[in-house]
């Protein structure tokens, strides 16, 4: 799947207080382009909200104590804020140009909302963004990161490389592990045996493994890397910034005997072809002034590695494992790097449906497009490991009222791979349900799994909605 652009735009960021003492925060968003269009600079939209509710409302989501109501009730509050609809009855809205620019996608083609924001609102988790969909419900499918067909990219304000050629052949990927002393102890052995549980059946990736790793044996070890892993601790030297409670400084990598700055890694990494850093441990995408990873991400970015992963709060094991297991699965499969993350998102959600750790990977892109990784060499292992990364669609709602409808998915043309779609109506059925439509089944491995509590008059559950079948 190939995606398209939708550039957002925040701008005139500021937080002020009120004659009642409250604390609020304001921006101007709009959308700079996107297949629908996009606005001009005076139909910026201006949002203002409450930054302590939504401050408490963000410590519980990183302390794990929302449940699936208030992950759903943060989710519209951050699509509010990003994807506005216009105050103006007769003017375009920003979601108006969301809906209308993944029709003019297409069922074949995705959306990448490249998020283009100042420091002040890139430490707030756009990942969790929720916008309901026509059926109605509050189901899980609202979360704009857990559809395929949506890429939430974060964008440094620095000019986008013309499309980079695609490198082939199997992926060689340095694993560099290290916990410098004088700063806390971690479980790099438990490290170490999580990663080589995802790659161990991993045909066609390479994983070399850096123990206490330093800056000569990462130097040593780069030539021929696609992909440059790290899993320790960072540090990050800072001064209070010009906003209370924000910093301003330079992150590091800790690694054994000296700490590394990001620009001078980045320019290791840069001279020896690497695509993609990925950094592994908790926290490790945050950019506000608490933690000690602040700004590592962007930072690999401008000393030009194409692109960037790494998570914004901490996440459990069996997550990471599943996110990890599938998204290097998609790039041996040839899958862009948006197409990737997705997969690693919808496989962290299925090892916790009840969690929020899915929302926990963050990723930067440099590159004109996520199309970095063309598959490892052996065409049957590049095809076997894109067909086991592919699309697998999970919709859940309370019940769907006449005249609504809910459809797991659309497709055009089923060919090759895999796609599982589910679909959960926990209440009342009034209206239409529909599982898969699709045009043509001619290959690949497809599944519907339908489970609706009661149908009443009027409404209709249909599992397979299909055309043409080969």
């Amino acid at each position: 799947m190939q995606y398209d652009d939708m550039i957002v735009e925040a701008s005139e960021a500021e937080l002020v207080r009120t004659p009642d003492k409250r604390q609020l925060g304001r921006f101007k968003v709009r959308v700079l382009s996107s297949p629908a269009g996009e606005m001009k600079p005076e139909e910026a939209i201006l949002v203002e909200y409450d930054d302590k509710e939504l401050q408490a409302n963000l410590l519980q989501l990183e302390k794990r104590a929302l449940d699936q109501a208030g992950l759903i009730a943060l989710g519209r509050a951050l699509a509010l804020l990003l994807l506005p609809p216009n105050k103006e009855e007769d003017a375009t809205g920003i979601r108006d140009l969301l809906a209308e620019s993944l029709i003019e996608a297409g069922p074949d083609r995705g959306l990448r909302l490249r998020l283009r924001l100042p420091p002040l609102l890139s430490a707030l988790p756009w990942e969790y963004v929720y916008v309901d969909r026509a059926g109605g419900g509050d189901g899980m499918d609202g979360f704009l990161a857990l559809d395929p067909r949506v890429a939430i990219v974060r964008h440094e304000v620095l000019s986008a490389p013309a499309h980079l050629p695609l490198v082939t052949g199997d992926i060689k990927v340095v694993i560099a592990l290290a916990s410098a002393e004088g700063l806390p102890p971690l479980d790099l052995a438990k490290e170490k045996a999580d990663l080589e549980q995802v790659f161990g059946d991993q045909a066609g990736i390479t994983p070399v493994f850096l123990e206490d790793a330093t800056l000569d044996e990462i130097q040593a070890a780069i030539p021929g890397t696609r992909v440059f892993h790290f899993a320790g601790h960072g540090m990050f030297a800072r001064q209070m910034g010009d906003l209370p409670g924000t910093y301003t400084g330079t992150g590091a990598l800790a690694l054994e005997g000296q700490p590394v700055d990001a620009g001078q890694l980045g320019i290791n990494l840069r001279g020896n072809g690497v695509r993609l850093a990925v950094l592994g441990g908790c926290e490790t995408g945050r950019r506000d002034g608490i933690s000690v990873w602040s700004g590592i991400a962007p930072a690999l970015v401008k000393a030009e590695v194409p692109a960037v992963v790494a998570n914004q709060y901490s996440i459990l094991d069996k997550c990471a494992i599943a996110f990890s297991r599938q998204f290097y699965r998609a790039l041996a499969g040839g899958l862009s790097i948006e197409r990737a993350v997705s997969a690693g998102r919808i496989a962290a959600y299925n090892a916790d449906p009840n969690g929020r750790d899915w929302g926990v990977p963050v990723l930067y892109l440099r590159a004109a497009d996520g199309l970095l990784f063309g598959g490892v060499a052996d065409s049957d292992v590049r095809q076997r490991a894109r067909a086991a990364a592919e699309v697998e669609v999970n919709v859940r709602v309370k019940e769907v009222a006449a005249g609504g409808e809910v459809l797991g998915g659309d497709m055009s043309r089923i060919l090759a791979g895999k796609l599982a779609v589910a679909v959960s109506v926990s209440g009342t059925v009034c209206g239409k349900v529909v599982g898969l439509k699709a045009e043509q089944i001619g290959g690949g491995e497809t599944t519907v799994d339908m489970e609706v509590d009661t149908v009443e008059k009027g409404g209709s559950v249909t599992g397979l909605k299909l055309d043409r079948f080969d």
